[in-house]
C-alpha cells in the first residue's frame, strides 16, 4: 500500500458509535476523512507511513445538537460573555438570562461575529454540528457568508421558517409559492451547509397552557391551541412531500403530535427519505401516535431540556398526567430513530447535562424524578447524540460514528461516558475536538 506521509494515525480507546465495530484502539485520518478504524497493528498497516500521536483520553464521534438555534447563541454570548469567557461561564449566563431572547433584528455583520463566537463554545461541548429549526432569510444569509468567508467549523443544517400569517407568508399557498420559487429542496448543500426540512408549528408552548392536548387541560374543557388547521397542515405536507422537502413539526401535546401523525401517515415515502421531525412531542403523546409516526419513518426530535426546566411546572398543572413527559423510553420502542437536541441557547445546551436527564428523568427544583419507566441508558442517549442526530441530519453516511470512509469529526474526552457512571457524566470534559480533520478546539493546558 502506497505510503501516506501527510496521513495522522490516533491512538486510544475510541467508542466508535458503529455497531459493527462498538469500540477501537486507533484510526487513521486524511483529507478530511477517516481512513482506518482498529487495532494499532491494523490501522498501521492500512495506513503506513501516517504520524502516529498517541491521544490522552476517550475518542467519541462529534457530537450534533438536532435543536440548536446557533445564530442566536451567538448574539446572546456577545450580549453576555467578553471574548475571554469559557464555555462554562457562557452556559452559566444563559442560564442566568433565560427570558432574554436576544436581539431582534441585529446589523448583519454582527450575524457573522455572533457565529464566529458561539461555534468555539459549542465545540468545547464536543459538538461539530447543529440542526438550526428555525432559520429566518436573514439568519440564512448570516450562514451563508459565513461559510463563504471559510468561518464555518460547525457543520449545519438550516430548517427554513416562514412564518404562516406573517406579512411575507400570510398563509399556506404563500409558504408553498416561495418554496416552489427557490428551485430548491431539502438536502441542497454540502458537508458543511445544507437545508433541512422547514419548520412548522403545529400548536404552542406547554407552561403558558398552549400546548394542543387530546384530553383538556381542565375542567373548562380547554385543550389548547391549534395554529394551523387539520386540512391546512395536511395540504402542506402533502405538497412538501411531493417535491423534496422535508417538514418538521412544533408539536408539543398530543393533539398535536395526533395531527402531525395522522398527516405524515399520508405523505408516504417522502416522511422517511425528507427526515420529517415530529418536535418536542413531549407532552401526553399516545401510544398510537407514537406507533404511527415511528412506522412512517418520523424522527423525533426531542430535547430534554425542556422538560428539565418546564417538570415542575407541568406537575404542578397537571399532576400525574405530567409524569410520562418526554416519553424517549417509549419513542425507541416503538422503533423511532430519536435525535437529541436542546433548544438552546434558551434552554440548558450542555450534553454531559441532557443526557444525564435523559438518564436519571430528574427535573430542576424538585427532588423525585418523573417517572422512571421513561428513562433510557447512557448509550441511547449518546446515540440520539451521534447515530440519532446525524440521521436527522441526512448525513448518517458520512457522521455520526467513528468508521472508514465517514468525516473526521471527532472529540476527545476525559472518559468513557458511557462508563463512567452516572454522576460523574456531568463532570467529564472534552479536550479536544476535530471537524474534518481540523482541530476546532483544544483544551488549555
Amino acid at each position: 500500500m502506497t505510503a501516506l506521509p501527510e496521513a495522522r494515525t490516533y491512538v486510544a480507546p475510541i467508542v466508535t458509535m458503529d455497531p459493527a465495530t462498538p469500540s477501537a484502539q486507533a484510526f487513521a485520518v486524511h483529507g478530511g476523512r477517516i481512513l482506518a478504524v482498529g487495532t494499532v497493528d491494523h490501522v498501521r498497516a492500512a495506513v503506513p507511513g501516517a504520524t502516529v500521536e498517541e491521544l490522552d483520553g476517550v475518542v467519541l464521534p462529534g457530537l450534533i445538537d438536532a435543536h440548536m438555534h446557533m445564530q442566536r447563541a451567538g448574539l446572546k454570548a456577545l450580549d453576555h460573555i467578553s471574548d475571554e469567557d469559557s464555555v462554562a461561564t457562557y452556559i452559566e449566563r444563559m442560564r442566568d438570562s433565560f427570558d432574554d431572547d436576544g436581539p431582534e433584528d441585529p446589523p448583519f455583520e454582527d450575524r457573522i461575529r455572533a457565529l464566529e463566537r458561539v461555534q468555539p463554545l459549542l465545540h468545547a461541548l464536543g459538538f461539530t454540528g447543529v440542526i438550526d429549526p428555525a432559520v429566518t432569510v436573514d439568519e440564512m444569509r448570516g450562514y451563508q457568508e459565513a461559510h463563504r468567508r471559510g468561518m464555518l467549523t460547525m457543520r449545519t443544517v438550516a430548517m427554513p421558517y416562514l412564518e404562516i400569517g406573517s406579512g411575507a407568508t400570510p398563509d399556506v399557498d404563500a409558504v408553498i409559492s416561495h418554496l416552489d420559487g427557490t428551485g430548491l429542496s431539502t438536502g441542497f448543500g454540502d458537508d458543511q451547509l445544507r437545508l433541512g426540512p422547514i419548520k412548522v408549528y403545529a400548536d404552542g408552548e406547554a407552561l403558558m397552557g398552549q400546548a394542543l392536548l387530546e384530553r383538556p387541560w381542565d375542567d373548562d374543557g380547554y385543550a389548547g391551541l391549534q395554529r394551523i388547521s387539520d386540512e391546512e397542515f395536511t395540504r402542506l405536507v402533502r405538497w412538501c412531500g411531493e417535491h423534496g422537502w422535508g417538514v418538521g413539526t412544533h408539536a408539543v401535546g398530543g393533539g398535536a403530535v395526533a395531527l402531525v401523525a395522522r398527516a405524515y401517515a399520508q405523505a408516504g415515502e417522502a416522511v422517511r427519505r425528507e427526515r420529517f421531525q415530529a418536535i418536542h412531542a413531549y407532552l401526553e403523546p399516545a401510544a398510537e401516535s407514537i406507533r404511527s409516526l415511528a412506522d412512517a419513518g418520523a424522527i423525533a426530535s426531542v430535547q430534554p431540556s425542556i422538560i428539565w426546566h418546564n417538570g415542575r411546572g407541568l406537575r404542578a398543572k397537571l399532576g400525574a398526567r405530567a409524569e410520562r413527559a418526554n416519553p424517549v423510553r417509549s419513542w425507541l420502542d416503538a422503533g423511532a430513530v430519536v435525535a437529541f437536541g436542546s433548544d438552546g441557547p434558551f434552554f440548558a445546551f450542555d450534553p454531559r447535562h441532557l443526557m444525564w436527564q435523559a438518564v436519571t428523568r430528574r427535573v430542576a427544583g424538585e427532588e423525585e424524578p418523573l417517572d422512571m419507566a421513561e428513562a433510557i441508558t447512557t448509550e441511547e442517549a449518546l446515540a440520539a447524540y451521534t447515530t440519532g442526530a446525524s440521521y436527522a441530519a441526512g448525513a448518517e453516511h458520512d457522521r455520526g460514528a467513528i468508521r472508514a470512509g465517514m468525516c473526521a469529526d471527532w472529540a476527545l474526552w476525559s472518559d468513557d461516558p458511557t462508563t463512567a457512571g452516572t454522576e460523574a457524566l456531568r463532570t467529564l470534559t472534552v479536550r479536544r475536538t476535530d471537524v474534518g480533520g481540523r482541530t476546532v478546539f483544544e483544551e488549555s493546558a
